[in-house]
Parts: C-alpha cells; structure tokens; sequence
C-alpha cells in the first residue's frame, strides 16, 4: 500500500464512531439497521459514517430490498484493527427485522 492510499485509510479510520462500526462489521455483514442500536448514533449520522467508510473503501454495500447491507472490505482495515487489538469479543450480533 503506497503513502496516500495508507492516509486514506487512516483518515477513513480516524473516528471512534467508524471504529466501532468497523469492530461491529468484524463479525460478518450487518444491516444499516443493526447498526444504528449498536453504535448509539442517530441514524442519519450511523449513515454518514457508513457513506465516508464506503467512500474510502473500507466498506462495501448491497441493497436487499428496502435494507442496506454492509461488510467490511479492506483486509488492510482488518489487520489494522487485530494490530490495535479490537475484535468482535464481547460485541453482540443483533439480528433484527428491520
């Protein structure tokens, strides 16, 4: 990974709200809506995270219907979390109809 694609990355990283998203999507893909409870954000702002996470790569959506999935891209964005030491223990999938 060259220097700018690795500021990107960081950038993109640079929030404790991306974060957590990033931790939550660690565990396999999730709807935007399983997202929103899990973050304690507003939806509109777990949205705009998600847009600047895509933005920047570090994500990838699909729509399902009505529903947005999310699920983490970048393997440079998953080995930056195991370096930091943030995995999915202790988080908890929620599995709801959105």
């Amino acid at each position: 990974m060259d220097r700018k694609s690795a500021s990107r990355l960081l950038k993109a990283m640079g929030d404790e709200s991306r974060l957590r998203i990033i931790q939550l999507l660690l565990g396999g893909e999730q709807c935007a809506c399983a997202l929103v409870p899990s973050t304690g954000k507003a939806q509109p702002t777990v949205s705009r995270h998600l847009k600047i996470l895509e933005n920047f790569g570090v994500v990838k959506s699909r729509r399902d219907g009505v529903n947005i999935w999310y699920k983490i891209k970048s393997e440079h964005a998953k080995r930056i979390m195991v370096e930091l030491g943030v995995n999915t223990a202790g988080v908890r999938r929620r599995s709801l109809q959105c």
